[in-house]
């Protein structure tokens, strides 16, 4: 009996191994079969219009290579390859070659495809484009008939000083038309913004408390994934999904991961309020309450819990040339790891998320520009670090930022906009404030303060101008031009070698640790207030006014409540010696109408927007920006009684206060300040489905059209504007892993990318470039417009340049995928 049952249990478990792995297979078996499909709905188009043409079709093959599996029918052989990676169909005349006379001949069989009009031919070729596009039409229908889930197109989140915060888009908006062109799901709001053109602005049609707003966004570029963005997210539900780094999640008033939020500070947290009142969650005070399951009687109604969720202190930059000058009024608070990939040298060094840097590569309490240069500029080599852990030990250890081509090249120096500057007016605009010896900069020539005047052909280049030349251009000469100091001109080359990665990220304050890093000795143009204290980096602040402090938060607080004076400020220096300086806390307009972090400036003097002349060129920002602010303030300065409309958070009321505009209050030094909730919740979803069939069609015609008029779009920006890079692209490992994943979701998301990859064959098939059937159309075109055909030889040759190009394309693009597949 014992043996019986060990038999019968080694049975289960070998039919429970075989089932999880038929699980896992399976996915990817759909994508073969699916893929397969769609070429053989190409390749059918070919055929049945060949047929109807009268021309005799010897092959229809699906895949290339040795057949495995075949038969002949009539006079066509039908056959399945070994490499399923397209598919042909063989007409009597193509290829056609005389070993007697060595000469390309066409075959004189009237049922020759060469021996047909040029118009039949060309509906020939065609003919397989159309069928994909016919068939992509035909699964979204199928898809919107059924109904999918997609990200819904309101906004929940707006990241601080991006571009879109500095347009006025608002956390709740939601999104109904870019560029003029109706908007449908969050996905197509990426893409416009992923395919829009550099530094133009985007028309944003949002609705908000029931009306249409019209705002103009200007993308930026990503330093980390060189695509333009616009820093915003969809919208959210109430289910919390991720605890952030400084959640103790053994604290019994801790949320839990699947808690549903239902109440901050006294008012009900729904479904049509949740990305507004997610706004509220980092400025709580009158308690957070969820609701959750018992895990151990999950059909038991839901308990209704008071926790605690701690904010994330945030810091806009200070400097609109400087987007890493983050300081108050000249303090800089340390940094802290905000991620660590556990794959990366960083996290075998031993560094964790939560650490606070106090040295990196020798500099003392660094700033996030410092740390990411010494990361970038020391690739294989061993950098020192000293950190504060989260239960506050020191840890001192050695990393090795390792060297990745991916991430482009560096010179081992810092490049930086001249203030004042502007390239539009044709003059320099860029220098080097920080040449490495040994680095290849310093190798060059190059000097600190030596003034850029050309760099890879480029007059008076940008920073970012000159940093993307060198990024660009890993192992390869960059020609140069710089001013020295003594006026002279030299002409150099220099030789970006690869830059470094430690797979971490350093994007928290050390909030509740109250030690200055450096001090910024300018603000706007004046010294700053902690300046002109003399305050010390390293400094550990106690006290305001007498007024204990320990957190950056209090800080703020001190500072905000006595705006408008000189305080007693009270720090530790490096020896631990208390000592007491005045500092000067301005007023802001802000301070003057009580407004909090999470407060909306929406006019000021009736406008809505100002322009900002930048180095890239005039951008029109909203006024509630802190740059915004202050540009429009410093236009007003004198004028009395003027009128400010605003609201206390983003579900408060409209609120009208007059002031008087002066000298002093111009900075709005508060407005850089902001809390980020310590909690993620997840991503909303809502059905998309057409209202009937006629519906469904339309939407699959419109969901056609956009993802081919996305890749034209997307292979014009990798040629000519070179805003996505050819790394986005895909292979046919790529779309096998996409695809199982999608399969993995389900039938009707697999449906869906099944139209997106026949939509995207139609496109690249019908590109004029030889062996597909764009090149072919050339072809017909020249002889249409000649008169006679283009040489077989031509032909051939042409065709043959282009399998090697194909080759060379599927060889790049699969390389590609094994990088993505392994990290």
């Amino acid at each position: 009996m014992y043996a019986l049952l060990t038999q019968t249990d080694v049975g289960l478990t070998a039919v429970a191994f075989m089932g999880a792995i038929a699980s896992r297979v399976w996915p990817y078996v759909m994508m073969f079969f699916g893929f397969s499909l769609i070429i053989f709905v190409h390749e059918f188009g070919h055929f049945i219009v060949a047929k109807l043409a009268g021309v005799r079709v010897e092959q229809f093959a699906i895949g290339f290579g040795r057949e495995i599996w075949g038969f002949s029918k009539g006079e066509t052989r039908y056959s399945f390859n070994i490499l399923p990676l397209g598919g042909y169909v063989k007409m009597l005349g193509q290829e056609d070659f005389d070993d007697k006379s060595n000469e390309l001949k066409f075959k004189d069989d009237p049922r020759s495809f060469v021996n047909k009009p040029i118009s039949h031919r060309m509906a020939i070729v065609s003919a397989g484009v159309v069928m994909n596009v016919l068939f992509a039409c035909f699964l979204f229908m199928i898809v919107f008939m059924i109904g999918m889930d997609a990200m819904g197109t309101r906004i929940a989140w707006v990241s601080p000083d991006g571009p879109a915060d500095k347009a006025g888009l608002l956390p709740g908006d939601d999104v109904k038309e870019i560029n003029g062109s109706a908007i449908r799901e969050f996905n197509e709001v990426s893409m416009a913004i992923m395919l829009a053109a550099p530094f133009e602005p985007i028309d944003f049609v949002v609705e908000r408390d029931g009306t249409r707003k019209h705002l103009s966004v200007t993308p930026q570029t990503d330093d980390e994934q060189g695509q333009l963005m616009i820093s915003i997210a969809p919208g959210r539900t109430r289910e919390i999904v991720i605890l952030g780094p400084d959640m103790d999640t053994n604290s019994p008033d801790a949320p839990h991961v699947g808690d549903v939020l239902v109440e901050i500070d006294g008012q009900p947290v729904t479904d049509d309020n949740i990305n507004e009142m997610r706004q509220r969650l980092a400025y709580a005070t009158g308690g957070v309450y969820v609701e959750r399951k018992d895990p151990d009687n999950p059909d038991a109604p839901p308990s209704r819990i008071l926790v605690k969720i701690p904010p994330i202190l945030q810091l806009h930059h200070s400097d609109p040339l400087d987007d890493k000058s983050i300081n108050l009024l000249g303090l800089t608070p340390l940094v802290r790891l905000s991620s660590v990939d556990p794959t990366g040298r960083g996290a075998t060094a031993g560094l964790d998320v939560g650490d606070t840097i106090l040295s990196f590569n020798d500099i003392l309490y660094p700033t996030p520009r410092q740390i990411a240069r010494a990361v970038r500029d020391n690739a294989e080599w061993d950098v020192e670090f000293t950190v504060k852990k989260s239960d506050g030990r020191r840890f001192q250890g050695f990393v090795r930022p390792k060297a990745g081509k991916k991430r482009g090249g560096t010179t081992n120096a810092l490049c930086e906009p001249i203030p004042g500057t502007r390239q539009s007016d044709n003059v320099p605009c860029s220098w080097f404030t920080v040449v490495d010896q040994g680095g290849a900069a310093f190798e060059a020539g190059i000097r600190e303060g030596d003034v850029v005047i050309e760099c890879a052909g480029v007059e008076n280049p940008t920073r970012k101008q000159v940093s993307k030349s060198i990024a660009g251009n890993l192992g390869r000469r960059v020609s140069i031009a710089v001013q020295k100091t003594d006026g002279s001109t030299v002409r150099t080359h220099v030789v970006p070698r690869a830059r470094g990665s430690l797979k971490v990220g350093f994007g928290l304050l050390a909030q509740d640790l109250l030690r200055v890093g450096t001090v910024a000795k300018t603000l706007n143009g004046q010294p700053s207030p902690a300046a002109k204290a003399g305050i010390p980096a390293g400094a550990l602040i106690v006290s305001v006014d007498g007024a204990k402090v320990t957190r950056w938060r209090e800080l703020v607080d001190e500072f905000r409540s006595r705006a408008g004076s000189t305080v007693q400020l009270a720090y530790l220096d490096d020896d631990n010696m208390l000592r007491t300086v005045p500092f000067v806390v301005p007023s802001s307009l802000r301070t003057l109408l009580d407004l909090g972090p999470e407060a909306r400036v929406l006019t000021i003097d009736g406008k809505e927007t100002i322009r900002l002349d930048l180095n890239r060129g005039p951008e029109y920002v909203s006024v509630g920006y802190h740059e915004g602010t202050k540009a429009v303030l410093r236009e007003l300065v004198g004028q009395t009684q003027v009128p400010v409309e605003y609201r206390d958070n983003l579900l408060g009321e409209v609120k009208t206060a007059h002031v008087d505009v002066t000298e002093d209050m111009v900075d709005p030094w508060l407005s850089r300040v902001k809390l980020k909730a310590n909690v993620e919740v997840d991503i909303e979803y809502k059905p998309l489905k057409g209202e009937n069939a006629l519906d469904a069609v339309v939407i699959g015609v419109h969901k056609t059209y956009y993802f081919i008029v996305q890749v034209y779009e997307v292979i014009n920006r990798m040629i000519f504007s070179r805003s996505v890079g050819v790394e986005n692209l895909s292979g046919p490992l790529g779309i096998v892993s996409i695809g199982g994943k999608m399969a993995e979701k389900g039938f009707v998301d697999f449906l869906f990318f099944m139209a997106i990859i026949s939509a995207n064959l139609a496109v690249l098939n019908f590109l004029p470039l030889p062996i597909v059937d764009g090149g072919l159309m050339v072809f017909l075109i020249i002889e249409k417009i000649k008169g006679s055909p283009v040489s077989l030889r031509v032909q051939v040759a042409t065709q043959m340049i282009g399998l090697f190009l194909l080759i060379g394309a599927f060889i790049y693009v699969t390389f590609n995928d094994v990088l993505k597949l392994v990290g």
